[in-house]
């Protein structure tokens, strides 16, 4: 059976003016495809009658008027009078007079629907469920549904998720849908379309789709399509450009900032300090790193190809970036050890892999945009009164042994009470896994390696996670890229200090520059937290050299089950031993030559005593080596084989002086052990001198005197 088959939305230059923020942060047109261009495409693609709805114009019909199997439309943009709330009318098959006094009706969307039923004027809510201005809420859908019979279930523009919504309330309600490509960038107009039954003229195509006999056809939208729409714009608008510089880091955030930041706005100044030339900067190096060589009029070209794909190039965009990120974290890896180690052109190699870092995620770049623009409204399109918010708690190295990993479990097995928690990272132990594209060891953190994820997993996996809120643990990869894919999809960030790494960098290092770098990152990584938690004061007063203001810093208090660590596991003994306990990581940082010379020094005092380490880490052979007979290494134990192994102890020894909340201790606490430990950081607050442990100088005198007389 024949079909007649037309595009009910497309642009032209005669939408000249950007109304939306995306197009406005960058100074792009609306649109900048010519109507005869719309003509031609649309009639290539298969389209039987060809109209134009720009905003609030018909110029650009009236420009193409005189060509066959034409009729004239709009889009409209109209008001519910006395209410911020608007929404976009497609006006279709109307006259100038039409025009003018639709316009004259704008500002009430009532006397719009009045006037378009009183002269049979085919018409449809365009893309109902986003938000022209403010967000449209319940009643005003009621209504819309009672004026307007027929809407936009399939927007080109949007994915399936996004026109879902529209399709079931038509379906629902028993109303009328059709279809168009909301198209900006003349690349896709005639892939998505509506369709009747035969009709020789457009009135009879349009009488067709006033009596219901119309289906949505083609294409739903994607993030890759909206990408690409937006370079063929820059295209458009700008040109390529001849061969120049490469595209300045600080440009190029500067432009994704402003893209996601007024993305939904509409009305403002355009962007003013972002020149053409970095957006053509970009354009060039995106490109290029695609191996692409096209021009101007060349990339308009292949992105109209009837075979071009916009999922296979988003893949092959993917599938580069991954393989330059890799080899930018291999370089980034190898000047961070020349660097460690003081050789003399390791900061220009630095400089070198940060470059290369850079340039790897060019390929990425317009598609993370893309998928945190469409991602903000799927999560208010999916928000439900009265469900828990939704976190997302990104975290580095969690298969690693450290407190962070013993509290995410806790959050992973109990819960947070009002909201619903999901552990996302590149580890096997989380609730939602990144892939990771290489595997970076922490330079300062011996043994301890992350994977580094590419850019648009992450965003993906927040955007399609319809989260409230992000949670980043750590400065790592992930963490890193989260930060950003949060800022993307305008979600509050909070962050947690768990971990000392400019000490850390001082004690492993002893180079002024390195723990000047850490203290750097820290700094723009918290300083850039809506909010932050603190397991301690000593912590408090860390963030707040690293710039972060007391107001924004928040406790996170812990605990232990002390159904599990109690001292009713202690096994029974028949020896006089006196077994003294460390547990953690075997590591410089947490003071294991400090805790060897201490229980030498104890050990001098009482020869009772054992020390039994529970743990595993880079100085665990130098440790054997030292302590010999002395002590018995365990290895890493956990749940109630370590439990038993905290009950069955005399004494627990903790020589740290970093430890920003100390759960060890707790756990000793629980146990029923006394505790000699460093008078610092978040040990010195769980500890009630001489009532529930000992509280000793950083001196292994001092510490293996008090061990001692715990003993005695």
């Amino acid at each position: 059976m024949a079909m007649t088959r037309v595009d009910l939305h497309c642009r032209s230059t005669a939408s000249a003016v950007a109304k939306l923020g995306v197009q406005r942060a960058l100074g792009l047109p609306e649109c900048a495809t010519p109507p005869e261009e719309v003509y031609e495409l649309a009639r290539r693609r298969g389209m039987d009658f060809v109209t134009i709805t720009d905003h609030d114009t018909i110029a650009g019909a009236l420009a193409i008027a005189e060509l066959p199997g034409t009729f004239v439309s709009e889009e409209l943009t109209a008001s519910f009078r006395g209410e911020s709330q608007q929404v976009h009318v497609l006006c279709l098959g109307i006259t100038p007079d039409d025009h003018g006094r639709l316009q004259e009706r704008r500002h009430d969307v009532e006397a719009v629907a009045e006037y378009l039923h009183d002269r049979g004027i085919a018409c449809a809510l365009a893309h109902p469920f986003f938000a022209v201005a403010a967000p449209l809420e319940p009643r005003h859908r009621r209504r819309l549904a009672q004026l307007f019979p027929i809407w936009e279930v399939r927007n080109g523009a949007r994915d399936a998720e996004l026109n879902a919504p529209a399709a079931i309330y038509v379906e629902t309600q028993g109303g009328i849908g059709i279809g168009g490509t909301d198209d900006h960038a003349g690349i896709d107009i005639g892939r998505t379309w509506s369709e009747t039954p035969a009709a020789a003229t457009p009135e009879a195509f349009l009488a067709h789709v006033r009596a219901g006999r119309v289906r949505a056809r083609g294409d739903h939208g994607s993030a890759a399509r909206w990408a690409h729409n937006a370079m063929a714009l820059a295209v458009r608008a700008l040109g390529r450009g001849e061969d120049g510089a490469a595209p300045d880091p600080k440009a190029v955030l500067a432009m994704v900032e402003r893209v996601l930041g007024d993305a939904e706005a509409r009305g403002g100044a355009a962007g003013g300090d972002l020149g053409p030339e970095d957006a053509r900067a970009l354009l060039r190096a995106w490109l290029d790193a695609l191996e692409l060589d096209l021009h101007d009029g060349d990339l308009i070209a292949f992105l109209q190809r009837d075979d071009f794909s916009h999922a296979a190039l988003q893949r092959r965009a993917r599938r580069i970036h991954e393989r330059r990120l890799e080899a930018a974290v291999g370089s980034l890896a190898g000047a961070a050890g020349r660097f460690g180690r003081g050789e003399p052109d390791a900061e220009s190699a630095l400089g070198g892999a940060a470059l290369e870092l850079f340039e790897a995620c060019i390929p990425a770049v317009p598609y993370a945009p893309a998928a945190a623009f469409l991602g903000r409204e799927k999560r208010l399109a999916r928000r439900r009164e009265h469900e828990p918010a939704r976190v997302a708690l990104i975290a580095d190295g969690v298969g690693g042994m450290h407190g962070v990993t013993h509290t995410l479990g806790q959050v992973r097995m109990r819960g947070v009470p009002g909201f619903d928690v999901e552990v996302v990272g590149t580890d096997p132990h989380v609730d939602r896994r990144l892939p990771a594209v290489a595997e970076l060891e922490i330079p300062l953190y011996a043994e301890l390696e992350v994977g580094v994820p590419g850019l648009p997993d992450v965003v993906d996996a927040l955007a399609e996670g319809r989260y409230d809120l992000v949670h980043v643990c750590a400065p790592g990869p992930a963490g890193v890229a989260a930060a950003a894919g949060a800022r993307m999809l305008g979600l509050p960030v909070t962050g947690s200090y768990h971990t000392e790494l400019a000490a850390y960098a001082q004690l492993r290092s002893g180079d002024p520059r390195i723990v000047l770098a850490v203290h750097m990152a820290l700094s723009a990584f918290y300083g850039r937290c809506d909010l932050v938690l603190s397991p301690s004061r000593s912590a408090d007063a860390r963030l707040a050299d690293l710039g972060v203001e007391p107001g924004r810093v928040l406790r996170w208090d812990r605990g232990v089950d002390a159904s599990r660590f109690t001292p009713a596991r202690r096994r029974p003994r028949d020896d006089a031993r006196v077994d003294v306990l460390y547990a953690g990581r075997l590591s410089r940082e947490k003071g294991v030559d400090r805790l060897a010379d201490a229980f030498a020094c104890a050990r001098r005092r009482d020869p009772r005593l054992h020390l039994v380490l529970a743990g595993g880490g880079p100085e665990e052979g130098r440790l054997r080596t030292r302590l010999g007979a002395h002590a018995t290494f365990l290895g890493r134990q956990r749940g109630d084989e370590l439990a038993a192994t905290y009950a069955s102890a005399d004494v627990f020894l903790l020589c740290s002086a970093t430890d920003t909340f100390g759960q060890v201790v707790l756990e000793a606490q629980a146990s029923g052990l006394p505790v000699v430990a460093v008078a610092a950081g978040g040990p010195a607050e769980l500890i009630a001198d001489g009532r529930t442990g000992l509280l000793c100088p950083a001196d292994p005198d001092a510490l293996g005197a008090a061990v001692a007389g715990v003993a005695a």
